[in-house]
């Protein structure tokens, strides 16, 4: 053998070896990477397209809630309105010769709204005076329900009625603040 031809295979071994040393490489480090991007990859394009979806309806639904909000607003600002029954009366004496209230129930399990139900027992000089009274409700700053029964009873040359009325009213982060704190100043130290 010649010393030409040791170097050669000499050089063939190491190029060799460098061939398996860059295969087990290859298939060591590099195709798992590539398998894992590609895993990861999937992942990403699932949750944008998710995303993007949640997305369009968010804000689809966000443009709905705008209009109904500018469509309605007279009824959300009544909701934020407080409950004052001095209002109401004076307002219902304008209809009856004669409105009171007497609380029925203040219902405190509905977490959004406080809704006082009351029985209004009236006196008029007719039944027409009550039907004007239920088309004027919605000019009042309350949400207020009228519910039925109604009942009529003629009385010496007036008419009494009783009906029972429900007044929503939005419960505001002022009361669970203020019931919180009266929680915690009547809590021992």
């Amino acid at each position: 053998m010649s010393l030409k031809e040791v170097r050669l295979v000499r050089m063939l071994i190491w190029i060799l070896l460098y061939l398996v040393i860059l295969f087990v490489l290859i298939f060591a480090v590099v195709i798992p990477s590539v398998k894992e991007y590609k895993r990861v990859n999937g992942e990403y394009t699932r949750s944008k397209a998710e995303f993007m979806a949640a997305e369009q309806e968010h804000d689809e639904i966000f443009d709905r809630l705008k209009v109904l909000q500018s469509k309605h607003r007279k009824i959300t600002e009544a909701f934020e309105n407080r409950w004052d029954e001095k209002i109401f009366i004076k307002s219902a004496e304008k209809f009856f010769q004669k409105a009171d209230l007497k609380p029925v129930d203040v219902n405190l399990s509905d977490p959004h709204f406080k809704i006082y139900e009351l029985n209004a027992m009236t006196k008029m000089e007719s039944p027409q005076n009550f039907y004007r009274f239920l088309d004027a409700l919605p000019s009042l700053p309350y949400v207020i329900q009228a519910d039925f029964p109604i009942a009529f009873r003629a009385g010496k040359g007036e008419i009494e009625g009783v009906f029972r009325i429900r007044v929503f009213e939005e419960r505001g982060k002022k009361s669970q603040e203020e019931s919180d704190e009266s929680n915690s100043s009547s809590a021992p130290m």
